[in-house]
């Protein structure tokens, strides 16, 4: 026992002795820093000649604030052409998440594309966190419309030593235009929702958009209607213009937009007052009126309709005891008779089922009335269509399949809903839109139908029909993750635009998005040949 003892003090004071050696302020060897790489797949579509667009996000987290990253080995890979791009970057985000040029992006290396290996070097130091790199291409204004945009990590340097990471599948599609026209925090709202676009008389684009001040939260809320135009096909917008709101007293949202080809006006619908489920018939959910006579750059004062449709105030001894009631957001539609239209979900009484009704204007949107029969019980958000026959088409939000319902009498009178079983609908507000008729010249009818085609909100996609809605043999994706509400239109050249929610990141973010007939349909249908 004593000779145990006797080794134990032995070997104390030699590990004492060897410690009075280290370095001053040192008790070890100091460990080498944790480094993990992740990768982030951009699939947002981009716009011919489009700079500083997101291809890759390199997520780099260190364990300490000690490491240096060095260079990024890449590759072009799954891009159709290196000629569609003209530049190749990586830039610095710190730790923020998102990239934006401006706002803390620092541009580290920029390189020439090529079919072989591309390195990016630089000499960053790392925060201890994940720190935010990304790989970015400058899309060539030759650059082909359909072609995808790609890219693979091979390896990062931190430090001297090499790290990979896992290659995501996804990639870029080269649309003819994309645009964020909205994004979160934007000139100090908080939120973005509800796209509206039309095209106006004189061939520019007129978006309509929700601002929600505070929050994503529907009416009743701090939510003012804000307009955007572009004259260039959507490559520029204008400044927002706030058409309804600008006090925190009274919101209003869920903006619908129609083009009256009679006199040129563009008219929008909008909501405001206690929201859906707030309001009762003695203070009903209010339906707003704008007006513009100049193809969106100024509108009238708003103007409230509610009393010619429901409410306490109304006159029609049925819809006078409505709870609420509001325009479904996006479009609606002139007829050919002349007469606008809309449609309007409805909750009649306490109950949270919504019904859905036409409510219809003969006279350019001055006066309006309600058709005596409903379309959909249990419906919401619906839009309508005119069909070469004079039919009147109705598609109706739904969880599951989209609903149809038609009349034949300008939207009077309605027969039996149906389920569209080839429109998956994860009850989701979406657009229906005439794209060409054979009574306006046209080789073929085509009708186009956006939604998020899957059974939860993503897959933004645009629909074509060939039969006036009996079937929907083209389905084209624009945008495969999280999206919602899209609204579409028409360009004077037989290009289509759609403004649409993407939740890539937040809730949501606003785009537009411009694509040809022959991109939709792979080639196989091209405007230049719909014409008689």
């Amino acid at each position: 026992m004593n000779k145990i003892l006797v080794v134990c003090f032995l070997l104390s004071a030699i590990i004492a002795r060897a410690q009075n050696f280290l370095p001053s302020g040192h008790d070890s060897e100091p460990s080498k820093a944790t480094v993990i790489v992740k990768l982030h797949q951009c699939s947002l579509p981009t716009g011919i000649g489009d700079v500083d667009q997101r291809i890759l996000g390199v997520k780099v987290y260190s364990s300490d604030n000690t490491t240096t990253l060095t260079q990024v080995a890449m590759k072009m890979t799954g891009t159709s052409n290196i000629s569609d791009v003209s530049a190749v970057k990586l830039y610095y985000t710190a730790d923020s998440s998102r990239f934006f040029i401006g706002g803390g992006s620092t541009l580290l290396d920029s390189e020439s594309p090529s079919a072989g290996a591309i390195s990016f070097s630089c000499n960053q130091a790392l925060m201890a966190d994940t720190n935010y790199f990304w790989i970015v291409f400058d899309v060539s204004p030759s650059a082909i419309e359909g072609h995808q945009l790609d890219a693979v990590v091979d390896s990062v340097v931190v430090s001297g030593s090499a790290y990979t990471a896992t290659n995501l599948s996804g990639a870029r599609t080269i649309l003819l235009t994309n645009a964020l026209l909205f994004s979160c925090n934007d000139a100090g709202s908080k939120h973005y929702r509800i796209p509206a676009v039309v095209t106006a008389p004189d061939g520019s684009l007129v978006t309509a958009t929700d601002k929600r001040w505070n929050n994503s939260a529907d009416l009743p809320n701090d939510i003012d209607i804000l307009i955007r135009r572009s004259t260039d096909k959507g490559e520029t917008w204008s400044a927002p213009l706030t058409i309804a709101g600008g006090d925190t007293t009274l919101g209003f949202g869920d903006a619908a937009l129609c083009v009256d080809k009679t006199n040129g006006n563009i008219i929008c619908l909008m909501a405001s007052g206690p929201g859906l489920w707030g309001a009762t018939a003695a203070n009903p959910l209010r339906i707003i009126k704008c007006i513009s006579t100049d193809n969106g750059i100024t509108w009238s004062s708003p103007v409230d309709i509610t009393d010619m449709i429901y409410g306490a105030g109304c006159s029609n001894s049925i819809t006078k005891t409505w709870w609420s009631a509001f325009v479904a957001s996006g479009s609606f539609v002139q007829f050919s008779n002349g007469r606008l239209a809309a449609v309007i979900a409805v909750r009649r009484t306490s109950s949270t089922t919504l019904d859905n009704y036409m409510i219809y204007s003969d006279d350019h949107g001055v006066t309006w009335n309600i058709s005596p029969d409903q379309a959909e019980a249990s419906g919401d958000e619906a839009k309508l269509i005119e069909l070469a026959d004079s039919t009147i088409l109705m598609s109706i939000r739904n969880s599951g399949y989209r609903r149809f319902n038609t009349s034949a009498d300008f939207g009077l009178t309605w027969g039996n809903a149906y389920s569209e079983d080839e429109i998956t609908d994860p009850n989701c507000n979406g657009d229906i839109l005439r794209y060409t008729c054979v009574n306006d010249g046209y080789l073929k009818n085509r009708i186009l139908h956006s939604i998020p085609f899957a059974s939860n909100r993503s897959n933004v996609s645009v629909l074509l029909s060939y039969d006036e809605g009996n079937s929907w043999p083209v389905q084209k994706t624009i945008y495969s993750g999280p999206s919602a509400y899209s609204s579409l239109c028409v360009l004077p050249d037989g290009t289509i635009g759609i403004y649409y929610e993407v939740g890539e990141s937040e809730i949501y973010q606003m785009y537009f998005s411009r694509f040809s007939l022959d991109w939709l349909t792979d080639g196989a249908d091209h405007f230049s040949s719909a014409i008689k």
